[in-house]
């Protein structure tokens, strides 16, 4: 028997270093994916009051962006999923934060207008704007329009206003 060790004593060894290799490896797996299972982000609650139905909607539409954009986040960072996954992720973290960029872009020109108080909705080639105005003038319009243009790249086709008068 000992003569067979020394006779095979580097093959052996190989298999020994092969086979805490692949223990090692399975153990890491198995700590990797028990890791990212349990995924912990912090939460904060604001007990704030919304002034109005406007500021309500901004605030719903603000923890549905940060839930949205860390579970995206996440996503990206799993190094378990599939490449086109983490791909396809990605791509909508990036559309998600355009989108939410040229929305903050509207509505911070709009502060400075007659429309304001208001909210902008930008989707796929159209822009919703959402004002506590009865009505708007046609200047008004037209600004709502050229920013829309400006911010969204919205043709004015794809624009739309809704006021106070119309919401009732």
């Amino acid at each position: 028997m000992i003569d067979f060790i020394r006779k095979h004593r580097n093959v052996l060894l190989l298999l020994t270093l092969l086979v805490t290799l692949a223990i090692s490896c399975l153990a890491t797996q198995h700590r990797l994916v028990e890791a990212a299972a349990t995924v912990a982000l912090p939460v904060v609650q604001v007990t704030t009051s919304p002034t109005s139905r406007l500021e309500d909607f901004r605030t719903r539409r603000e923890e549905t962006y940060l839930s949205d954009l860390s579970t995206l986040q996440a996503l990206c960072d799993q190094p378990a999923l599939s490449d086109q996954t983490r791909e396809d992720a990605a791509r909508q973290l990036q559309e998600m934060v355009a989108r939410r960029e040229s929305q903050l872009a509207l509505e911070g020109a709009l502060t400075q207008s007659g429309v304001y108080p208001c909210v902008a909705v930008i989707t796929s080639g159209s822009v919703t704007v959402v004002t506590e105005k009865e009505t708007l003038s046609s200047g008004e319009s037209a600004l709502v329009m050229t920013l829309a243009k400006a911010h969204a790249g919205v043709e004015p086709s794809g624009v739309r206003v809704i006021t106070a008068e119309n919401a009732k």
